[in-house]
């Protein structure tokens, strides 16, 4: 495989000067720029070659233009999944009255009143783990008209370090991150369809440069056979004056002469059409631009050079993006599945809390010494004070179980995922044999076409002797100009089948190479991405040990021998 790829990396490298003429390294911003400006241009015509083609389409095609913004959503996207270690901040203010009958003397008033105001503040942060970590700070004031309450008003004030840990359902890194992981695994096929739609891109601006060149091309050997079938008709026009031909030979030469002209209006519509969408492709978008006449320098004649079959098709299913992106949407349905496979599991979770609390307030107390009645008050800093001077510690550990009666969601979600899976990797296959068949067509296109050019330029050089001959004939007298001016259309057709033969090799060409996946390195073109961004508040993203996996997973981890080992000595 080593060995094949250095060759079609070999004859990328040998076909990149004949691909695009003076191909140097171009990088493509992946993220929102600027479209850029046209290059000078003098007395209404830019002259571009290919390289300039692509470099104008890369800069001001629209299309791709906005496609970059789908980049830089994918990276905000990853930053916000991050925001799921985000700390969580809670308070809470409010105020209650009560007012009720009593029905015994141990409530201590007749109609018992109550007031109160309540404070929390608090704040969870959840982990890698599934580790969820709080605390919290509560406070308490009540009033009472009872008096059976030794303190009245009071103070209450508790401070609280709580945690939970799910031990089954939620527990690892791969359920708690599986956000950020899909959103990176989101972002890597954005990225990789941004580079489709660049290499979509190009291709289509070089088959809009080749056919532009060939319509010019052939508006040439249509003027030229205009010229030719002129001069006939001056010719057959001076023979008539000498009395050597008939006058109704004339009419045959004005039929040709108008027929030429016809078929020049339509090669330069042609033209027009060819050039309009090129200008599209490059991102032509002001009046004036489309105003603006291209002239292409490149040439289409090169010498084609034939690809090795298998050679290519290995390079295609190695480096085609399409299969990339398949093989990223087989990851992320794994990771699907890895979530859902946790989902079936019951719920475990290990509670516990730790913390310390305070009361305080106004009592009523008699002196020792005079048996007169005393009052102590009390406010929020005394019961705070009890709270930081840890004098009332408190604490709980406790599991907590929970699971749906048959789980069917949960299986069926799981379930579902597996079908996805395996979908994808149906599609993967199918993908794979589509490649094959494309490039087998594509390499088939530049066999063919590289006969085609030799038969055209073997047709084209036949047909020019063939009307020196016949020319050489009418001037002796010996043939009539109707001959004359259907082996012109001979020629004309030979002309225009080589030029079509050689573009259309070039097209095969920028086919070729798009179907292997090796368009943009034959053209010196790179996608300049940053890469994807770590997510905010990642933490711990790469500890293997905390992730989720089954015992079953870990079994089919284990490798087992193709074949029985002999031991014996």
């Amino acid at each position: 495989m080593k060995t094949r790829l250095t060759a079609l990396m070999a004859a990328i490298l040998f076909l990149v000067p004949a691909l695009s003429g003076n191909a140097a390294d171009l990088d493509v911003s992946a993220l929102p720029t600027d479209v850029g400006a046209l290059p000078p241009i003098k007395g209404g015509v830019l002259e571009i070659d290919l390289l300039d083609a692509y470099q104008l389409a890369l800069a001001r095609n629209l299309n791709l233009h906005v496609s970059r913004y789908d980049l830089a959503i994918a990276d905000a996207n990853i930053r916000g999944s991050g925001g799921i270690f985000d700390p969580y901040l809670t308070a809470d203010v409010n105020g209650n009255s009560t007012q009720s009958p009593t029905s015994t003397i141990l409530e201590g008033a007749n109609v018992a009143q109550s007031r109160g105001t309540n404070f929390y503040l608090g704040v969870e942060q959840l982990l890698p783990t599934g580790t969820v970590l709080g605390g919290n700070w509560t406070s308490f004031r009540g009033e009472t008209n009872s008096t059976f309450f030794f303190l009245n008003p009071r103070w209450d004030a508790e401070l609280n370090l709580t945690l939970t840990q799910p031990l089954l359902n939620g527990f690892g890194t791969t359920v708690t991150r599986s956000q950020i992981i899909i959103a990176e695994n989101i972002r890597e096929q954005t990225a990789v369809g941004f580079e489709v739609q660049v290499i979509q891109l190009l291709a289509a601006v070089e088959q809009a440069y080749w056919e532009l060149v060939a319509t010019r091309q052939q508006v040439g050997v249509t003027q030229q056979s205009l010229d030719q079938a002129v001069r006939l008709l001056e010719e057959t026009q001076q023979r008539v004056e000498v009395g050597t031909s008939a006058p109704i030979d004339t009419v045959q030469s004005e039929a040709t002469v108008a027929t030429r002209q016809q078929e020049l209006i339509y090669a330069n519509n042609a033209t027009a059409n060819a050039e309009d969408n090129l200008k599209a492709q490059l991102g032509f978008d002001l009046p004036n631009e489309w105003q603006v006449r291209i002239e292409t320098t490149d040439s289409y004649e090169m010498e084609p050079v034939l690809p090795d079959l298998q050679q290519s098709i290995d390079a295609a299913l190695e480096k085609r993006p399409a299969i990339l992106v398949q093989e990223l949407e087989l990851a992320r349905l794994d990771q699907n599945i890895k979530v859902a496979q946790n989902g079936t599991l019951p719920r475990l979770d290990l509670t516990g809390s730790y913390g310390w609390g305070g009361v305080s307030g106004t009592s009523i107390i008699e002196d020792p010494d005079t048996g007169e009645p005393i009052e102590i008050r009390q406010g929020w800093g005394d019961s705070a004070k009890q709270v930081f001077d840890f004098e009332f510690p408190r604490w709980t550990l406790g599991l907590r179980y929970s699971v749906p009666i048959g789980n069917h969601r949960a299986k069926e979600f799981l379930a579902a995922e597996r079908y996805r899976r395996d979908r994808a990797g149906a599609q993967l296959a199918s993908l794979k044999q589509q490649i094959t068949y494309d490039v087998r067509l594509a390499v088939r296109a530049l066999y063919d076409g590289a006969a085609a050019i030799d038969a055209a330029v073997a047709a084209s050089h036949l047909a020019e002797r063939n009307l020196e001959a016949e020319q050489t004939k009418f001037n002796n007298g010996l043939s009539t100009n109707f001959q004359v001016s259907e082996i012109q259309r001979a020629l004309a057709d030979a002309k225009f089948a080589e030029i079509r033969a050689r573009v259309n090799y070039r097209k095969a060409l920028a086919l070729y190479f798009a179907s292997t996946g090796t368009f943009l390195e034959a053209i010196g073109v790179k996608v300049a991405d940053p890469g994807a961004p770590d997510s905010v508040h990642d933490y711990w993203k790469d500890v293997e040990w905390m992730k989720f996996s089954s015992f079953k997973e870990s079994r089919e981890k284990v490798s087992i021998p193709a074949e029985p080992v002999d031991t014996a000595e």
